[in-house]
């Protein structure tokens, strides 16, 4: 991807890992509702993170065996992960969510979303619809997007 681009190209750190991952679990990351050790792992990494709950040593968690996962189950505010291939496919997926979100409590017109100026989501439709309106890359293709809000970034 020409994202990863910042990390460099033939980065030895990034194809070790890639080489390991591939030889020792799954090499796809698709899960359709399937899973591997190392998602777990990960999920359960960045749900102590995200909730401020880091072992006493202030090491975090390297195996799925020293996780709590029925403190994470029970205590934890946080308590989902959703993985995602790209940015613009967890854009779209935000915006999906939201609007199911809305649809379980009977709110079926809120469909919209609100963004803020200058911003870049993705190049996916769900996504551009939620890019700068005037300078965003994707004016040509204005008139099939879903219209959306958008407000001034705030400056300074």
């Amino acid at each position: 991807s020409w994202w990863a681009a910042v990390h460099g190209y033939r980065n030895p750190t990034l194809d070790r890992a890639m080489k390991e991952q591939i030889e020792e679990s799954m090499s796809h990351v698709m899960f359709g509702g399937l899973t591997h050790r190392p998602a777990v792992e990960l999920a359960g990494r960045l749900l102590q993170m995200v909730n401020n709950d880091y072992p006493s040593n202030n090491e975090m968690s390297d195996s799925l065996s020293d996780m709590d996962l029925e403190k994470m189950q029970h205590d934890y505010q946080l308590t989902k992960v959703f993985f995602s291939d790209s940015g613009s496919i967890s854009v779209e997926v935000a915006m999906k969510m939201a609007i199911q979100y809305w649809f379980t409590l009977q709110q079926t017109k809120k469909t919209k979303f609100l963004s803020l100026s200058n911003g870049y989501h993705g190049d996916t439709f769900g996504a551009m619809s939620v890019c700068d309106p005037v300078n965003g890359m994707h004016s040509m293709f204005a008139g099939t997007l879903a219209r959306q809000y958008s407000v001034p970034s705030p400056t300074g």
